[in-house]
């Protein structure tokens, strides 16, 4: 397990059940339809999936999306929540401190984080939105986004199909795909973007059922190559958010972070002088940053 040591900021005296937010949460027994409508009325990513008032798991929608792209012949409305909840839920006590909750973070390539009591009862969720929100104001200045980035940044044309953003997504397990013409970022798409759409899922433009996929691994393999439904006719520029949010790789990690925060997003397309794209930097980047050795 990778070992993050504090980048000689002095500990923070928050704890957990300080920034911790209510559980928007439904009963397995209700539809992805109702956990991406739950995601757009709240403005949330995830929803916690419950059974006798339990918490068993967590559907986000980067699952949402990838459901969308897997399993084209299934609509939202009738897919329960219990047939696809995989990620183990993490909790931390209410007395563990933030940056406890931001290395468990880290370490376990995670999003978020239940709070329990010392009874073990649910007090509410946390999640990286809110750690990067405490940490944006006390980022190392000296810290530039260029040394924090990624420069593998995966890219599209505006008229690529959304069937080939979810294949890069699916494929490389990220959520956001960068817009670029002519060497510039012009929109960015994220799993987000794929939740308006959710309610045409699993129909041919014409308001048909779409077939049954073969059974075959063989078939499958070759068909996920093949757009489906309604991901036939949109393309990137139909889903993307125009004029992404941008910053110069010179801007320092604490900008980045306020960014972040302020324009309720999760990476930005970082550019140069010349503002050509040249790397990505996101949430986690920006909590790696306070554990740089």
């Amino acid at each position: 397990m990778q070992k993050y040591k504090s980048n000689k900021i002095s500990p923070i005296p928050l704890k957990a059940i300080n920034i911790c937010r209510p559980i928007i949460g439904l009963n397995s027994s209700r539809t992805l339809l109702d956990a991406r409508n739950s995601m757009l009325r709240y403005k949330i990513s995830r929803i916690v999936v419950k059974f006798n008032g339990k918490a068993v798991g967590i559907v986000t929608e980067k699952d949402i999306a990838n459901f969308m792209y897997d399993i084209p012949e299934k609509q939202l409305r009738d897919t329960a929540l219990k047939e696809i909840i995989q990620k183990k839920i993490h909790t931390v006590n209410e007395t563990s401190t933030i940056d406890y909750c931001c290395k468990l973070m880290l370490q376990k390539n995670i999003s978020s984080l239940l709070v329990n009591d010392d009874e073990g009862k649910d007090k509410g969720i946390i999640t990286k939105t809110d750690i990067v929100e405490v940490y944006a104001h006390r980022q190392p200045s000296h810290i530039s986004v260029y040394e924090c980035m990624s420069d593998k940044v995966y890219s599209v044309a505006p008229d690529e199909s959304i069937h080939m953003i979810a294949l890069l997504m699916d494929i490389h397990k990220i959520s956001r795909v960068v817009v670029q013409k002519s060497m510039k970022p012009i929109g960015i798409v994220t799993s987000r973007d794929f939740l308006p759409i959710g309610m045409y899922h699993g129909k041919r433009p014409s308001g048909g059922n779409l077939k049954s996929r073969a059974d075959t691994n063989l078939v499958k393999k070759k068909q996920r190559f093949i757009p489906s439904g309604i991901i036939e006719i949109i393309c990137a520029r139909d889903i993307m958010t125009h004029t992404p949010v941008t910053i110069h790789k010179k801007a320092n990690i604490a900008e980045a972070a306020k960014l972040m925060i302020r324009n309720r997003i999760s990476g930005l397309p970082v550019i140069n002088a010349k503002h050509h794209l040249i790397g990505i930097i996101t949430k986690t980047d920006v909590l790696k940053s306070a554990f740089r050795q």
